[in-house]
């Protein structure tokens, strides 16, 4: 699969996160503007590990000074956090939406970033600054339903984890649209637009954004 003519970022979060970040944007961990009330999902032990990795410099830092996103939709933590896998804290797919920008969303921005081609939090991992290494890439894995490394491809879970980062701070208006899982998803959040007087459009795609056989 060649790069995408438009290269999409995506991020899942609990809907009851959403309230807060209408508000004021996504913020890291290390933000006095962090939700205080944010509720995590996903490996925390993970989460912990960023704040000992460098990056690459420029942008410089820590990795739990990045916003990350996938490159991709129906990452292999979506399908732990909806099954429970390895003592994960299970949610139901419904509560779970999508946060999906672009990398167009980011330059128009001005936003500090760096990308990479696989998870990043690996060794091996290496990180990109410039647009044209979006070519050196697996897109066929990352948008692919099947993930699971084997002998064909003992890195294919974490080429499918390639992460897009975003220094400190994401504004709302970078946001494109939110993508849910059912139409009461969708309905509960056009309330909350309602309510912060925001436009974003929204995407019911279970099949497309969500494992939907579970």
């Amino acid at each position: 699969m060649a790069t995408p003519k438009k290269i999409w970022l995506y991020r899942i979060t609990h809907i009851d996160n959403l309230p807060y970040i209408l508000k004021i944007g996504l913020h890291t961990r290390q933000s006095d503007l962090f939700d205080p009330n944010y509720i995590n999902i996903g490996d925390t032990t993970l989460i912990d590990y960023r704040e000992s990795l460098n990056v690459c410099n420029p942008p410089g830092g820590k990795l739990a000074e990045y916003i990350p996103f996938y490159l991709g939709p129906r990452s292999p933590m979506l399908y732990q956090i909806a099954t429970g896998f390895e003592d994960i804290v299970k949610y139901n797919q419904a509560e779970l939406i999508y946060l999906i920008s672009s990398y167009d969303q980011v330059i128009n921005h001005k936003l500090e970033y760096f990308f990479t081609d696989v998870n990043a939090r690996v060794s091996t991992a290496n990180y990109y600054t410039s647009k044209i290494d979006f070519d050196k890439l697996d897109w066929s894995t990352i948008y692919s339903t099947y993930w699971r490394s084997d002998e064909t491809d003992l890195q294919r879970k974490q080429k499918k984890q390639a992460e897009f980062l975003i220094k400190e701070y994401l504004p709302i208006s970078c946001i494109e649209y939110i993508g849910v899982y059912n139409e009461e998803a969708k309905q509960r959040i056009l309330f909350l637009l309602e309510q912060e007087k925001i436009e974003l459009k929204i995407r019911v795609s279970p099949e497309k954004l969500y494992y939907d056989n579970l």
